[in-house]
């Protein structure tokens, strides 16, 4: 049978299927960046207050990030991947979103948000932490925390901290110009200096539950209150 192609389109398909191959071969594949985690420390802050945002982000190709941040309340200052947050001058919850881009033009996004509070100069707690009476371990330098959620009491992320007055089995503590607020509290003595609750350590909260079963509770503090608080303490097992 003849064939319908002559030597010279034979030679220029064969020409073009290789431009294609080498084009092909050419071709780079990229990857998108992945947000792997993005916070904002503390997350509850008073009006005009500041918090970090902080991003750990990556990329498959090794490529330099970008970061780019959009707010819907006050401003964002620095670059990379943590910045400082400057709260706006009204109580609310606010969102800071972030695009995260390579040289390729690969994207990835997120967005954490603020809360924030009025800044109540007349609030105030104050409270006694004691052990129960026949136990006469000293809770000299222990440390009194505030925390703005359950979760961030799980998580260790503190709003407020504040040591001790006094030595012996019964000491007193003061939070002055607290923002209102709901609020969890806990006294820990880190007896050991190993900055984890351990055997050993003095440790109570405001709550219910024991030291193997603690159940903190939340407690509001209104405009121009003051809260008095009686924390009993405990000395963690083994």
């Amino acid at each position: 049978m003849k064939s319908f192609l002559s030597g010279i389109q034979v030679h220029l398909i064969a020409a073009t299927l290789l431009i294609l191959v080498i084009a092909g071969c050419n071709d780079k594949i990229t990857y998108v960046p992945v947000i792997e985690s993005i916070s904002v420390t503390p997350d509850t802050v008073v009006v005009g207050g500041s918090a970090m945002i902080e991003i750990v982000a990556t990329d498959a190709d090794d490529e330099e990030l970008v970061f780019y941040y959009t707010t819907t309340g006050g401003s964002i200052s620095g670059v990379g991947d943590t910045v400082s947050w400057t709260a706006p001058n009204k109580e609310g919850i606010y969102t800071t979103k972030v695009l995260v881009t390579d040289k390729d033009g690969n994207q990835a996004n997120d967005s954490i948000q603020l809360v924030v509070v009025r800044n109540d100069t007349t609030s105030q707690i104050t409270g006694v932490a004691a052990f129960p009476s026949g136990i006469d371990f000293d809770l000299i330098n222990s440390k009194v925390r505030l925390f703005t959620s359950k979760t961030n009491w799980v998580n260790h992320v503190v709003f407020a901290e504040t040591p001790t007055e006094g030595f012996g089995p019964i000491v007193s503590f003061t939070f002055d110009n607290v923002p209102v607020g709901t609020y969890y509290l806990e006294i820990w003595k880190d007896t050991d200096f190993g900055n984890t609750l351990n055997a050993g350590d003095f440790y109570g909260w405001y709550g219910t539950g024991d030291i193997l079963h603690p159940s903190p509770e939340p407690f509001t503090l209104e405009s121009g209150a003051t809260k008095v608080m009686q924390i009993q303490i405990w000395v963690v097992p083994e």
